[in-house]
């Protein structure tokens, strides 16, 4: 393998400056486990590096990034065959953290050339206030340390789970397109609670503060969502009543096939359709 030619101290290069990737560049840097002079940064939008150039990261190009021992890969699926042939054309031992969606390790590694091992993570948009869920999948031959790097990295924009990378595509679906799910379901609760006179500023404030206030009822309960949905519903009350017409509606049967498409879509992407 080449030797790197760029300072030896670089700790991570990120690719793409997007909302994910500067959420977890932020939360690292935040959470001290970067320091910015130890961080390269690329991406074509010179508003997206400013800030980070001001606390004193380094701008590259992806060929340099080619030369770091670890990169963070937060481009969209579709611009990643474009990066490829700087990795390709530069090969060394590397580990790669991938944050897109629908590509598997074994596509990214080959893509990016020999001595590259991959660490696919799945975060989502509250990481950018710390509060994100990420989801970790190593290939076998992801040295311990940088695994455990990466945990540490995503652990300071929020909660860390492991799992297989077969069941990633649920993850993508579930996690990381899920906040879509819960603002989708907001915007229909505050339109409806509209629809029964409530101002706007009044029924937004109502809904919002209900969301987060069961959230953290069930964060912190011992007791499971569906236990706590039945301790709210009193037989033949209010909330019997609209329960009945979300089941007659088919309210679980759209969260599952919202879930089961995005799954599907993620498929696609890893087959390039």
């Amino acid at each position: 393998m080449t030797s790197s030619t760029i300072d030896p101290n670089i700790q991570l290069a990120v690719l793409g400056l997007g909302n994910m990737g500067a959420a977890v560049l932020q939360g690292g840097l935040d959470g001290g486990i970067l320091t910015p002079n130890a961080v390269l940064i690329c991406d074509p939008d010179p508003t997206r590096l400013s800030p980070f150039v001001d606390l004193g990261c380094r701008v590259g190009t992806p060929e340099d990034a080619a030369s770091t021992p670890r990169v963070l890969l937060a481009v969209k699926p579709q611009i990643f065959p474009e990066l490829t042939a700087a990795f390709s054309d530069r090969p060394r031992n590397r580990t790669v953290i991938s944050v897109m969606a629908g590509i598997r390790g074994h596509r990214i590694a080959a893509a990016m050339g020999p001595g590259t091992a991959v660490i696919r993570a799945m975060p989502n948009m509250p990481a950018s206030i710390g509060h994100g869920v990420t989801a970790i999948a190593a290939s076998s031959d992801v040295p311990e340390a940088e695994q455990a790097f990466a945990r540490e990295l995503f652990a300071a924009v929020g909660t860390v789970v492991e799992v297989e990378e077969e069941l990633m595509f649920a993850v993508t679906a579930t996690s990381g397109s899920g906040p879509a799910w819960v603002y989708r379901l907001v915007e229909a609760w505050i339109k409806a609670a509209e629809d029964q006179g409530l101002p706007p500023e009044t029924a937004k404030s109502l809904v919002h503060g209900t969301l987060l206030g069961a959230a953290q009822l069930l964060d912190r309960s011992d007791r499971s969502a569906g236990e706590l949905r039945a301790a709210v519903t009193s037989k033949g009350g209010t909330t019997a009543a609209g329960q009945e017409a979300l089941d007659a509606h088919g309210f679980d049967l759209a969260i599952a096939e919202a879930i089961s498409a995005a799954t599907r879509r993620g498929r696609e992407l890893d087959e390039g359709t």
